[in-house]
């Protein structure tokens, strides 16, 4: 079915009932970027609401743009009056899911909604979205695990639905108390997606003991971890670029140990067209390496320059260098 819009109304902020605010997840970059073009050019596009009784409207879409009209002080609000029950208003804005940032999260709460309040079953609900069950049992599954805490911070905007996704939902089905001491850390300090895998890779690898350890003070992992890095940097650095071609050297012989381990799964017994991709971005990796060697084979193959060249300018040096890659 869909939404018929009746009309265009202007309904006052005491008027709404924000019965669905906990399906949204609240980003106040959005917020921000909403008021100021509201403060520009106006509310350019209404909210959306279903009538409850005589002077009360449930909010259905649109929570981000009643914040950013609250914030700016204004009393009313434009909206768009749509002629259907709570049900298929939330089953539309599934829908529409899809042309948002944060859509994963919200399908799922949207799901989760529907299913255990409105009493749609999983099959059902796949036959009004146009999907397979496992579809949206996989998508429950992302936030019936999660304690209420964290997805209320999700809701809120207080945490990204990469950390949650990632981090936070794996750790909360192994340890729950584990997830809740790092929320309530992430709820006060911001850490990048980079810093937020080290650390969760580190956590899966470590013992009991250095879990409870890093979970008691993530700043102290953080800080720690900053200071390695930059000891190595400074280490590579004072050894030159012979450092910096010993380091990649490692790092490429440790990456190259950890495909070993990876082909067989990826590749025995799969047919060509399954691991075609796969096969691709190998080839790319070998096309590399060639080059590479070749390039390796023409520096070293060529006349050592004669001591007194040790006099010439980096300019005079790197054409030498150049000659010696085109012969």
């Amino acid at each position: 079915m869909n939404t018929v819009a009746q009309q265009i109304i202007t309904l006052e902020h005491h008027c709404l009932q924000m019965r669905y605010s906990h399906l949204r997840a609240l980003n106040h970059q959005v917020i921000e970027k909403l008021m100021i073009s509201i403060e520009r050019y106006g509310q350019l596009k209404p909210v959306a609401v279903i009538p409850e009784t005589m002077n009360q409207w449930v909010l259905v879409d649109g929570y981000h743009r009643v914040q950013a009209l609250q914030r700016l002080g204004k009393d009313t609000i434009e909206a768009e009056v749509w002629s259907c029950d709570v049900t298929e208003a939330l089953i539309m804005m599934l829908k529409n899911c899809s042309n948002r940032p944060t859509k994963i999260l919200e399908e799922a709460l949207l799901l989760q909604e529907l299913h255990h309040q409105h009493g749609l079953s999983q099959e059902a609900l796949a036959k009004r979205v146009g999907r397979d069950q496992s579809w949206i049992s996989r998508r429950l599954s992302l936030v019936e695990d999660l304690p209420d805490s964290i997805q209320a911070a999700l809701s809120q905007g207080s945490i990204s639905l990469w950390v949650s996704g990632r981090v936070l939902v794996p750790m909360a089905r192994a340890i729950p108390e584990h997830a809740q001491r790092l929320l309530n850390h992430l709820l006060k300090h911001t850490y990048s997606t980079r810093e937020m895998q080290f650390f969760y890779d580190h956590y899966q690898k470590s013992n009991q003991q250095a879990r409870i350890r890093m979970l008691e003070d993530p700043a102290l992992f953080f800080t720690a971890h900053k200071h390695l890095r930059q000891e190595k940097q400074a280490m590579i650095l004072r050894k030159g670029p012979e450092g910096k071609w010993r380091y990649h050297c490692q790092s490429l012989v440790e990456d190259l140990s950890a495909l070993s381990v990876l082909a067989p799964d990826v590749f025995y017994r799969q047919a060509l067209r399954a691991c075609s991709q796969s096969l691709k971005e190998w080839e790319d990796v070998t096309n590399k390496l060639t080059l590479l060697t070749h390039m390796i084979r023409r520096l070293t193959s060529a006349a050592p320059l004669p001591s007194s060249n040790n006099s010439l300018s980096s300019s005079e040096r790197e054409e030498q260098s150049r000659n010696c890659k085109i012969s």
